[in-house]
């Protein structure tokens, strides 16, 4: 027997109406705030992800998948969806015009993660980005989108932590108290931390090694070094999220895992995820665009994790929606009656199916409870004789006899 690799899932039916849930849910909220959909390739250049994340991150240091093509050139399965519609954005010229661009996405990423429970070599998110703005108050509209949805899917149990790592101009002495912090504590300091001292000061404050994590208690506070502008935003920020009724926890060390952050970060977390506590997170990256050769863009975005939100929402009952009609039939020439009704009852848009062998009706029955169908329609050999058709509601089990010419207004009256 073949099996699937290793940090891949299998989505049976069973699994498919929540799936369908969260991702309807998310596509309801981002229209009341008007983001627009854009479907992006699964496979970029290596370059995109090397030049929007980081050559330091472990994204890109550690967890692409990458390979050549038959021309030889370095492609990758996309690890996340900011730094392709960035290349989109920039790429496409007509959006460029626009003062302001709301776009959403959702679908499968890839890292070379070791799998465990909330994290997955092939996963799945939904994100949304808007360009053009540097106000406040969309950093503010991003957060009570994710909220609004969190919400909405059924997630009760969450907190929101929010933080702003300011502006390349303040980060420059911010970096170097840092990292003059962490030099004399070397010898705690896990393998990757020892490296990003030198290469990426900021990360130090996201590695989650224990040891790593309790020295970040004591380490300087981005807040100290903010410029005017860095701490007005900020400060804006945190005022619209209040006047709206939406709590937050401050988190003065949350830096997230990218090097394309400035200002506002942010994570959506649940204790009931473990040690992946995170199923949503995001910040501003006000020089992305430029990066990729566009005009300078101020952007914010974020991503949540389907699989993260599904395990939040393992144990709500979500209302689950079988097929409109079962047939069941009695003999040949009830089959072939039994054909026809369901060619028609398809073509007006009803979900209908039927088992073409012969069968008990009370096997039948069964079947038609399996697919969760809303009504039974019956042919027997007394329908057949008077032209009629026995149609049961499965719910509150009344029948009727029906008409052949009425039962698709019978059955309409309860869409």
């Amino acid at each position: 027997m073949i099996q699937k690799a290793p940090g891949v899932e299998d989505i049976f039916p069973d699994k498919i109406e929540k799936w369908n849930f969260v991702q309807k849910t998310a596509r309801e909220i981002f229209a009341r705030y008007n983001f627009k959909e854009i479907i992006l390739p699964i496979m970029e250049y290596t370059e995109v992800f090397a030049r929007g994340l980081g050559d330091e991150t472990d994204i890109v240091s550690k967890e692409m998948f990458t390979f050549e093509d038959r021309g030889g050139r370095s492609l990758t399965l996309r690890p996340e969806g900011t730094a392709p519609t960035v290349r989109a954005f920039v790429e496409n010229g007509e959006f460029n015009r626009l003062s302001i661009n709301k776009f959403f996405y959702s679908g499968p990423m890839f890292r070379a993660e070791r799998p465990q429970r909330g994290r997955l070599r092939q996963f799945n998110q939904v994100g949304a980005e808007l360009f053009g703005s540097s106000d406040p108050y969309h950093d503010f509209e991003i957060i009570a989108m994710i909220n609004d949805f969190t919400r909405s899917v059924g997630i009760e149990k969450y907190k929101i932590l929010l933080n702003s790592i300011g502006c390349s101009n303040c980060r420059k002495e911010y970096i170097s108290k840092l990292k003059e912090y962490y030099q004399s504590k070397q010898d705690v300091l896990c393998q990757d931390c020892n490296k990003r001292l030198t290469n990426n000061t900021l990360r130090l404050l996201d590695c989650k090694q224990k040891s790593c994590l309790e020295l970040k208690n004591n380490a300087p506070l981005i807040r100290d070094f903010f410029d005017e502008e860095c701490s007005e935003h900020f400060t804006k920020v945190k005022q619209y999220l209040q006047a709206n009724n939406i709590p937050f926890t401050e988190e003065p060390h949350l830096v997230r895992g990218l090097d394309y952050y400035n200002k506002t970060t942010f994570e959506f977390v649940s204790e009931d995820l473990g040690g992946q506590n995170a199923f949503a997170a995001g910040g501003r990256y006000d020089s992305l665009v430029e990066r990729f050769g566009g005009n300078p863009t101020p952007a914010i975005g974020f991503a949540a994790g389907i699989e993260r939100i599904l395990l939040l929402i393992e144990n709500k009952s979500i209302p689950s929606k079988g097929i409109d009609a079962y047939i069941i039939h009695s003999c040949e020439e009830a089959f072939k009656e039994a054909m026809s009704i369901l060619s028609t009852l398809r073509s007006k848009g009803f979900s209908v199916d039927f088992d073409p062998s012969s069968k008990s009706f009370k096997s039948q029955f069964k079947k038609a409870d399996r697919e969760k169908a809303s009504y039974a329609i019956i042919i027997g050999e007394d329908e057949l004789r008077t032209g009629s058709l026995t149609v049961k509601n499965l719910t509150s089990g009344e029948q009727e006899l029906v008409l052949k010419n009425d039962l698709v207004d019978y059955l309409s009256r309860d869409r």
